[in-house]
Parts: structure tokens; sequence; C-alpha cells
């Protein structure tokens, strides 16, 4: 994978060139989720620039540090001295560090496993040592609450040390189509749905294959390479995966309330308060609040959506399907798969349509500066975009359908505006439709409609 096509990686690559380039002494923390790209990153950085690279392990800190050792004493073509603690392979370091020099620590929390010690140890080393040199030091990690809790939480011995951090998110929907680039836009968009933005996850799936052959292929059996992904990521960060399990499945099947959660759950409202927390903290889930809400911190309306469509996916269809599948009876997963993948997609559609309005934004085509989902008891609109500044405010549906009649959809968004409350009485409406057809195109005033050929402008610009 070439991580220079993607723009949000390409921007990461940035920032560590320019600190490189810098000549002071620099601490980061690159951290994020499992398969997101983290290493790639670092490879991509420290091509043709000096470097230690060391990728950590649950062995010896011992026979690690003999590791770390001969690589660095290689990189300088000569035997590696006897040394046997970090204090001295720190000075050691620092002494042939003479010119710029980029030492990679990759799973820095496994090394931590194997000696308790580890983060107050750096801490020294990069205290009495390594920022007096000329030393780019970057520590990274999958598991978001281990890097957390040994090198940014305040706790840490090493907090306060770094002078930067990146925390990798998935690509967004555009820079995943370069993974795609023959396939058509609506091919994209399920492949998206179910592989969400993490590299790793769209370079298994085969865009000359449509999305369900790709489901059978790649996720639906034992021995297939993204079955065992989900479990294996929470049960690498979280206890009582049972009961996060269960919460994760009852929103998966639209219980998106804390009440709805409970119920489904079947246990105690103050626990799910704390798995939720637990879980928006992993960037699994978010807490979405209508858009027009002027109090979000005191708001009581939170709806609660998984957040990687992948994981969405994955307790939607393949966790209450266990049984079959681990039976060898994927056509009957699959089969109902097939009866609610449409439905499915649509969230990732809305996330789609939410993308491409706020690049238009970008490109100054349109002036909003919040953009987000708004309901109300039982009503909701897909997407309402609206400006403080200038009172504009622009209705939004979309709709993962063919020969959409627009006029109707747009008779019934103008009846649901009219429950917004914001401005009411002094703002200017705009209306817009998303679908992948229309049935036939309309003119009304202040509406805009956008199929897929549309969006597929939008987002390739």
């Amino acid at each position: 994978m070439n991580i220079q096509k993607f723009i949000n990686r390409t921007e990461d690559l940035k920032f560590l060139e320019e600190l490189y380039e810098g000549k002071n002494p620099e601490f980061i923390i690159i951290y994020g989720r499992r398969r997101i790209g983290k290493t790639e990153l670092i490879k991509e950085f420290c091509r043709n620039r000096k470097h230690i690279y060391y990728l950590a392990n649950k062995l010896d800190d011992q026979f690690q540090l003999q590791e770390i050792l001969k690589r660095t004493a290689n990189l300088f073509s000569e035997r590696a001295p006897k040394i046997d603690n970090w204090v001295e392979f720190f000075e050691y370091i620092k002494e042939k560090a003479s010119e710029r020099l980029i030492f990679v620590i990759d799973e820095f929390p496994y090394l931590v496993e194997s000696n308790k010690a580890i983060p107050s140890l750096f801490q020294a080393g990069w205290d009495e040592n390594l920022k007096k040199g000329k030393i780019l030091l970057i520590l990274c990690g999958s598991s978001i609450s281990m890097m957390e809790k040994y090198t940014l939480s305040y706790k840490a011995p090493i907090y306060g040390r770094r002078t930067g951090q990146i925390r990798l998110k998935p690509l967004r929907f555009k820079n995943a189509c370069e993974f795609f680039k023959n396939a058509d836009l609506s091919r994209k968009i399920e492949f998206y749905s179910v592989a969400n933005g993490t590299p790793s996850y769209l370079i298994e799936l085969d865009p000359d294959l449509d999305v369900f052959t790709n489901i059978e292929k790649k996720i639906l059996g034992v021995k297939k390479p993204l079955y065992e992904e989900v479990e294996f990521l929470l049960k690498e960060e979280l206890r009582e995966t049972k009961n996060y399990f269960a919460i994760l499945k009852a929103i998966s099947f639209g219980n998106t309330r804390v009440n709805d959660i409970v119920t489904s759950c079947n246990l105690e409202r103050n626990k799910v308060a704390r798995y939720l927390d637990t879980l928006i903290k992993l960037d699994v889930i978010k807490r979405e609040l209508p858009v027009t809400e002027k109090h979000p911190h005191k708001s009581r309306k939170g709806l609660y959506r998984i957040k990687d469509n992948f994981f969405n996916f994955w307790f939607r269809f393949v966790f209450p399907n266990k049984s079959d599948i681990e039976e060898g009876n994927v056509k009957n997963a699959l089969r109902i798969i097939k009866n609610s993948f449409n439905q499915y997609v649509g969230l990732s559609f809305e996330d789609v349509c939410r993308e491409a309005l706020w690049e238009l934004k970008f490109r100054n085509k349109i002036g909003f500066d919040k953009i987000g989902r708004w309901w109300y008891k039982d009503k909701e609109i897909d997407i309402v975009a609206l400006s403080e500044q200038t009172r504009e405010i622009l209705f939004t549906e979309c709709k993962w359908q063919e020969k959409v009649n627009a006029k109707r959809v747009f008779e019934e968004l103008k009846k649901k505006s009219e429950s917004v409350k914001w401005n009411r009485e002094k703002r200017k409406e705009s209306y817009a439709i998303f679908a992948k057809s229309f049935r036939k195109q309309i003119k009304e005033r202040n509406l805009m409609l956008f199929n897929l050929r549309d969006l597929e402008r939008i987002l390739r610009q």
C-alpha cells in the first residue's frame, strides 16, 4: 500500500517530516486501532532515512533489549557492545546519534508487559540522554487504552515528555475509494459499508467481485481473514467482553437510546453508562445529538451509533449468526444479510452524503458551519446543515434507492422541517435530496438533487 495516496495519511507524514527537518530532539506518540495503517506510516517516514525500527513482543525485556542493541550496532556497522540494562543502552544510542536518527518502538505496550518499569526507564532515558541529542523517538501502539495509560495519561511517567502525537483514524470514504478505482460508486459505497475506512480490511476486498461474494469469501467462515477480527480487537482492549458484545449488538439492531440498550441487554443503567463511555473512548461508538442543540454537553437527547462500519456489520450480521457460520451453514447467514442489506447500507450512505456536503463546504460552495442529524420524538431528518452567522439551514434526505420520487420526498422533507425550531422566523431554508437515481428531475425553489453521478463528481475533485 502506498500511503502517500491518501490525504489524511499524507498530512500525518508531512507532520513527521517537518519535525525531522527541524533537527530538534522529538518524542512522538503514534497510536490507533490495529490495522489502521500505523506501521505503514512509520515505514514510509523512515524510508531512506537513518533509523532503528523494532517491533516489540511479549518476550523477556532483556531479550528484546539485546535485539534492539543488535539493530543499533548493525546500523552503525559495528559489533554490539556488552550492555545489559536500558540506562547504558540510552547512553550508547545518544553517543551514536551525532546525526539525525529515528528510533521507533512499535507495539510499545508489549514491551511494557515484559517489564512494568519500561515507562519509567524511557522517561529517564529521554530526560538524561535522548533529548540531549538528535533523536526523533517514536513510540507506537495498537491498544488505545494501553497507549493512553502508559504514554498519555497524567499518571504515566512519560507524561509531559512528548512533543507531539498522532492518533490514526480510518480513511474517509473519498480516500477509501482509491482501493477500488475501477468499481462504480454504488459498489464502492457497499464496500465501505462493510469494511469502513480501515486499509487492511479494504485490501481484502476484491473490486471485481460483488459485495456478497466478498462477504462470503472474506468474512463468513472460521478460517476467513476477517471473521474473528472484531472479537480479537475488543478482547485485546476490554474485560467483561460479554456485556460489551451485548451492548454493541443492541446498538447495531437500532437500540440507540440508553433506555432501549438497558432493556435489550438486561443490565443496570449505571453499568451501561460506564460501558458506553469506554466504547466512546475506544472510538468504537459515538454519541450523536441533534445538530441544533445549543448546549450539547448538558443534553439528554443523545443517541448511540457504532462508529465503525465493519464493527456495525459484524454485530448486525456475523455475531448473531455465529452458530450457523461455524457449523458451515454460510448460505443461511448470507441469505439474512441479503434480505436487509440495502436498509443497512442506508446508514453508511448518509455518512457518505454528509462527507460530500463537507467537501462542498471546503470548496466554498456552501457556507454552513455545522452538519449533522436532527430528530425530535418520531420525526427525523437525515442531515441538517446550518450557519449560526447567516441563519441559513439546509434540510437533506438520503435515499439508498433507485428511481426515487423526488417530488414526494421533497414534500415530506418540507413538512418535517417545520418541526425544526432553530431560528424559525428568521432563517433562510434550502433543501437537498441524495439518491441512487431519480424517477425524474424536478425543479423547485431552493432544492438540490444529487444522484450517484453527481455525488461521484463532488468526491472526485
